[in-house]
């Protein structure tokens, strides 16, 4: 580690340090003699202040620019349990001895009266303090994920919040441009020790981008206090039917100027999908089965840099790269059926590989205005992002021994821009937020469609096309929050966003143009009478604008008689959010919400002349009400235990004549739990269990679901190796069953993505344990448009 830190140093330090012939080293130990390892030390003349911290052993030479009276210092766990005057003539020994005892009544002074609650209440989201839960020990960003209240994690679907759709992720306030599985991939290689807090905002204030459709997690970082090498190594193993692998490393350094750190990730893993989906209708019907192999695979990047210029401001980087490889091997057969006589049989196999190289660069100052708080933050984001796909298919008709072969080839590139200003600015009255922001959107798709036809591909041109799309967003937002008295808080703001997009065809047809400006209000009122109660009312609305697939309008073939397209004639839906929430001891928190969506869309089943289409419309309105209560606790020190019931009832109202009006009761209730089993709490079991009754979404209804999930972790080698072992989905019982309703015809579906499974995983931290990495708050909303 010595070593380590000379290298580093002559690169960030100067070379200024290394021809002093001035140093003061030592020995830090405690009042038994035992060694304290990666202590801070610090030796400060005036404005000079010189660090190092201590290797393994309690050892430390620190060097100093000349000869003068410094006073040294030595920090331990974030507090500074020693100081002293010295004078420095040469060379210097100075061996320190810390009185453990006296440490420990002034930190457990401090801990006890300064200590967040886990659960905190704020006037516009719910706040879950990781860092203070015992469950935080030795887990993923997933697992953390699992166990905070009001968010349920699915491995291969997502993230979302109880009662709530189309949630999207921050971390430290960037928007990550992943969903389903990818996201789970990215959350795997977050360590929750790396996590300070997780905030839930399920109405998001008008600092937010309006686009999304409910609601905002955003996982905070612990920053990077301490100075010297940290890092931790992970790999793990998973079987379910096939074996599985996730690897990653994090490097974090900071010296008294620069934070850095890097992050690597990779995963390999294996799923086998099963499912039917049937279209049934008077006279016409389809069946349909299918059994797939799929593989991901991924290696990724993220590198953070960020420079203090002074102790006003500070410019950084962050860069994030991304490249991950899909393959599919599906079977599928499909039974056609004119009342009860059989028109065809269709067997199709489909191979499909999908390259997905992606880059985002961050760049970013902020400048502190005054010592009060008020601040300036200038932000630009780039996204480039070129999906490579292509999709290989045989149909075979068994009646008739025809066959097809086709393959479908697809070529993107999304582009985004983005370039925003936040200005807070907070005063003895309240706290004032505004700021722009501007975004530019370029995608691209090429898709041809080849049929192989004497012995080689020849293109379909009508089967095939170019669609270019662009899109503009120009955005203004200003919020203030005012206390009124100890007891109300109020929070209001207002955002306007313009719009201009343009999307054209290589065939002329289906070109889109439109521009629109929408003004998006919210309003968030909180009255706490004292520490035990809490009450608050929550308003915010959204929009959510369709992504660039389900604006193209090609045709995406499965086989030459199902195909999925999009809708240049698209519009955006919109959201209205309210809730009204009453918390008790920061422990249970009741809250009753209603969720109004206008002009929603949905892909649309059809048959017709015997082909099974899939079209992105604006299909329905609905409105959603519901009942919230979570429950968080600690027994006796040792458990902590988290419960969360959900009911609510949907009511859909149609906007074209397939869809029929539906209306739908659903229940969801889960218990997490975490149980330290040895008196050094080193040893914990975990038991989690969800049930959901049947709800809906749209006009699809889905059947219920439930998931045990038991799982056992440990720390060893103060917590500096940690295991973990988890059996998800223990009985198989999370299936994708239901059904949706159209006028004349139903569409049935049956899907197991193959969650069970065994996971075991290790962790190992080296290097200053204190350090956690580098962050920055970066907002980057549009990336997930570009899918």
């Amino acid at each position: 580690m010595t070593i380590k830190v000379s290298i580093t140093a002559l690169f960030f330090l100067g070379l200024n340090t290394l021809f002093t012939a001035q140093s003061i080293s030592g020995k830090i130990t405690n009042n038994k003699g035992e060694a304290i390892p990666y202590a801070e030390v610090s030796a400060e003349y005036q404005k000079e202040k010189f660090y190092t911290i201590t290797n393994a052993s309690g050892n430390y030479t620190l060097k100093v620019s000349k000869n003068n009276d410094y006073t040294l210092n030595v920090f331990n766990n974030g507090a500074k349990v020693y100081t002293h005057s010295l004078t420095v003539k040469g060379d210097i020994n100075k061996d320190v001895i810390i009185n453990e005892e006296v440490k420990e009544k002034e930190i457990q002074g401090v801990v006890l009266t300064s200590r967040k609650k886990i659960i905190e209440q704020k006037v516009d989201r719910m706040v879950f303090n990781l860092e203070n839960s015992i469950a935080s020990q030795g887990m993923s960003g997933a697992d953390a994920l699992r166990n905070t209240p009001l968010i349920r994690m699915d491995d291969q679907q997502g993230v979302s919040i109880v009662g709530k759709s189309g949630v999207s992720v921050m971390i430290n306030g960037k928007m990550l441009n992943l969903s389903g599985s990818e996201l789970t991939n990215y959350l795997q290689s977050l360590r929750s020790d790396d996590i300070s807090k997780i905030e839930v905002i399920t109405t998001p204030p008008a600092k937010y981008e309006a686009q999304g459709n409910s609601g905002l997690i955003n996982i905070i970082l612990k920053k990077n206090t301490n100075f010297g090498w940290s890092g931790s190594l992970n790999t793990s193993y998973q079987r379910n039917t096939k074996d599985g692998f996730r690897n990653g490393v994090n490097i974090n350094y900071r010296t008294n100027k620069l934070n850095s750190s890097l992050k690597l990730r990779h995963y390999d893993n294996g799923y086998s999908p099963v499912g039917s989906r049937d279209l049934i209708s008077d006279v016409n019907k389809i069946f349909t089965e299918e059994k797939r192999e799929d593989r991901t695979y991924g290696l990724g990047l993220n590198y953070s840099l960020d420079y203090e210029i002074n102790k006003n401001s500070n410019i950084g980087v962050i860069y994030d790269y991304g490249s991950s490889r899909y393959t599919m091997d599906s079977r599928n057969r499909s039974r056609y059926f004119t009342g009860l006589v059989p028109d065809s049989t269709l067997n199709t196999h489909a191979m499909h590989k999908w390259m997905t190289p992606t880059h985002t660069l961050s760049a970013y100052y902020d400048l502190k205005l005054d010592t009060l708080g008020k601040k300036l933050s200038v932000v630009g984001n780039l996204l480039n992002n070129q999906p490579n796909k292509t999709n290989d298919f045989v149909t075979t008709n068994l009646l008739n021994l025809n066959e097809s072969i086709v393959r479908n080839e697809s070529l993107l590139k999304y582009n985004v821009f983005s370039g925003q200003a936040d200005l807070s600015l907070p005063y003895d009255w309240g706290t004032v937020e505004t700021g722009g922001k501007y975004t530019f959107l370029k995608n691209k798709s090429n898709v041809g469609y080849y049929e192989y036809l004497s012995g080689r591909y020849v293109i379909n041109p009508e089967n095939s096309n170019v669609f270019d799309y662009e899109e503009q967003n120009y955005a203004l937002y200003a919020s203030l929050e005012k206390k009124f008295g100890k007891k109300w808080v109020a929070k209001a703001g207002l955002r306007y966003e313009y719009t201009t997009l343009e999307g054209t065809n290589d065939d002329g047809q289906n070109n889109i143009k439109n521009n629109y400006g929408k003004f998006f209000p919210s309003l968030y009122i909180s009255y706490n009478p004292n520490a035990n109660h809490s009450l608050s009312v929550k308003y915010s609305r959204r929009i959510t604008r369709p992504d660039f697939q389900s604006l193209n309008p090609f045709r995406w073939y499965t086989n030459p008689y199902i195909y999925y397209t999009g809708n240049s004639s698209l519009q955006p839906s919109f959201n209205d959010n309210v809730e009204v929430s009453y918390t008790f001891k920061n422990k249970l928190t009741i809250s009753a919400y209603n969720q109004y969506t206008q002009n929603g869309y949905s892909s649309i089943a059809r048959l017709l002349n015997g082909v099974y289409s899939n079209r992105v419309e604006n299909s329905y309105d609905q409105n959603k009400i519901g009942l919230n209560l979570t429950y968080y606790d600690t027994f006796f020190k040792v458990w902590e235990f988290s419960a969360n019931m959900n009911a609510s009832n949907g009511r859909t109202s149609p906007l074209i004549p397939e869809l029929q009006e539906i209306s739908v009761n659903s229940f969801l209730y889960s218990f997490y739990n975490t149980i330290a089993v040895n008196k050094s709490k080193t040893v914990f079991v975990m038991l989690n269990f969800w049930h959901s009754l049947p709800f809906t979404f749209g006009s699809t209804y889905v059947k219920d679901q439930l998931e045990f999930s038991p799982g056992i972790k440990a720390s060893l080698f103060n917590k500096q190796l940690q295991l973990s072992a988890v059996l998800s989905d223990a009985f198989r019982t999370v299936k994708n069953n239901g059904y949706t309703e159209y006028s004349g015809y139903r569409e049935n579906f049956n899907q197991y993505n193959d969650y069970r499974r065994f996971t075991f995983s290790l962790t190992y931290i080296f290097g200053n344990s204190k350090v956690k990495g580098a962050s920055k708050s970066i907002r980057f909303d549009e990336k997930s448009r570009a899918n």
